[in-house]
């Protein structure tokens, strides 16, 4: 700070106490006596209404925050549309995925995800239930998936050229059960 905006800041504070110290009595008057006259009204009142007011007060504040929203609203994941950098990302998994067996450990683990998640919406499934049904192979209409669903190791079948077109069979699958369809859609 220059010299100048500390001497602005000295005289303002200067004012400022003086101003305090001339309307001192009347700033006593029109504050401490309505303090004082509120203090004697609460002291008037029996002890167990001030607690008892104060109990009914803190159960209503409770009551009405523990309630949350009164209207649903639906996960914030589902609706938010990825970023750029997460589409990066993805395709880049993808393309790992035709060689890695950890990057398709990664999208078989997505592609559970996502359909755990659309039979819970569609069929009134709990999503743990919906999960613990594909991870132990339960879900009989998800074997159509397994092909790409299932990590693959060098030497099983599905290499890098059919991994593409195992991964795009499998979304479609999934768009269509979005849609109202089922799993035998191919």
């Amino acid at each position: 700070m220059d010299l100048r905006r500390i001497a602005k800041l000295l005289a303002l504070l200067a004012a400022a106490g003086l101003l305090g110290f001339a309307l001192q009595r009347t700033l006593a008057a029109s504050i401490e006596e309505p303090l004082l006259g509120l203090w004697w009204a609460v002291r008037s009142i029996p002890e167990q209404w001030v607690w008892g007011t104060l109990a009914v007060l803190g159960f209503i504040v409770a009551f009405t925050l523990g309630r949350g929203s009164r209207h649903e609203r639906p996960e914030p994941t589902l609706l938010r549309r990825p970023s750029q950098t997460q589409q990066e990302r993805l395709s880049e998994l993808i393309e790992l995925a035709r060689t890695s067996p950890w990057a398709r450990d990664v999208v078989s683990g997505r592609l559970r995800e996502t359909a755990a998640v659309l039979r819970a919406l569609r069929e009134g499934v709990h999503r743990d239930d919906a999960r613990e049904e594909i991870r132990t192979g339960q879900w009989l209409a998800l074997l159509q998936m397994t092909d790409v669903s299932g990590p693959k190791r060098e030497g099983t079948g599905s290499e890098g050229e059919n991994y593409i077109d195992e991964l795009a069979g499998a979304l479609s699958t999934l768009e269509c059960y979005a849609q109202g369809g089922t799993f035998e859609h191919n």
